[in-house]
């Protein structure tokens, strides 16, 4: 078996995190996923995974192998594209993002991309998590958050678009404790917040109206990293959201929600792509990056 192979199967073994998930994506049988995981162990004389009925755990000695062969694979797949087309635009493109922004945001642009770059291959892994660009083996991190990670020498940040946000209660809620009508109001209400990736919730809200300008801190009564999850408990009534205003806006218009202290504005959510410095100029990444930035505009 080619040892390019056995690794590129070891690598979806790992990522999938068992030998069927492995199977289903080559399209394989389960027993030959096996036989080719047994095969690389025995030709490096190591344990890569330790294997049970229920679970499948990645020893160490495993996880380092992995890590190399994400860069190998990537790099025999960069090596064999700029032989056939310096600036072709194809290979496979690893993406993280969060589940709502990248469900909801991203994924749809993707048929548009497709249709304009045929030869590229897109994983897109969404998780409420920050990743570890280099550790996962990510090429692009599509991150929203109101303090973008500033770019260190290892990695490049591209805005893509700044997301407005509203404050949000539905009416069955306001009925019950009130309408807010100054920002400070609402330290005395239930607070919906997100929390980021730092696990920290965000517990004070900032707001505008030049030349005024508050911080509020408000009370979490639930605090989550999934927006839409914060955006249906607002619905269901639980308490006040601050929310990305393209997440809510089928419920603003239905009036399952309502937009509350309008007068006043809130920082919005800076959305970039972040990826390695060492994939600057590579044309899948930056084809990549184009078409999402003119997408979100």
């Amino acid at each position: 078996m080619d040892l390019l192979a056995q690794m590129a199967t070891f690598v979806r073994i790992v990522e999938g995190g068992s030998l069927s998930a492995a199977a289903r994506r080559l399209r394989l049988s389960t027993p030959a996923i096996s036989r080719q995981l047994r095969a690389l162990e025995e030709e490096l004389g190591a344990t890569l995974v330790l294997r049970t009925t229920r679970q499948l755990t990645v020893t160490e000695v495993g996880r380092a192998y992995y890590e190399r062969c994400v860069q190998i694979l990537r790099e025999v797949e960069e090596a064999q594209a700029g032989a056939r087309r310096r600036d072709a635009v194809e290979g496979r493109l690893v993406v993280a993002a969060s589940v709502t922004f990248g469900g909801l945001r991203v994924a749809p642009t993707l048929p548009a991309l497709f249709a304009a770059h045929p030869r590229l291959r897109v994983d897109l892994r969404l998780e409420d998590r920050l990743t570890d660009l280099v550790g996962d083996g990510i090429d692009v991190a599509i991150r929203a958050t109101t303090l973008l990670p500033s770019a260190s020498d290892a990695l490049i940040a591209v805005p893509l678009v700044t997301v407005p946000r509203v404050a949000v209660a539905a009416p069955s809620y306001l009925r019950r404790r009130g309408e807010p009508k100054e920002p400070a109001a609402l330290a005395r209400h239930d607070a919906l917040v997100q929390v980021y990736g730092s696990g920290a919730p965000a517990t004070r809200w900032r707001f505008s109206r030049p030349p005024r300008e508050e911080t509020v801190p408000v009370r979490e009564v639930l605090a989550c990293n999934v927006l839409a999850v914060l955006r249906d408990a607002a619905v269901a009534g639980l308490g006040v959201a601050l929310l990305p205003d393209w997440l809510v806006a089928a419920e603003l218009a239905s009036g399952q929600l309502r937009a509350i202290l309008p007068q006043w504005s809130t920082t919005g959510a800076s959305v970039a792509a972040l990826y390695r410095v060492e994939l600057r100029g590579t044309p899948r990444v930056r084809a990549f990056v184009e078409h999402l930035r003119r997408a979100l505009a």
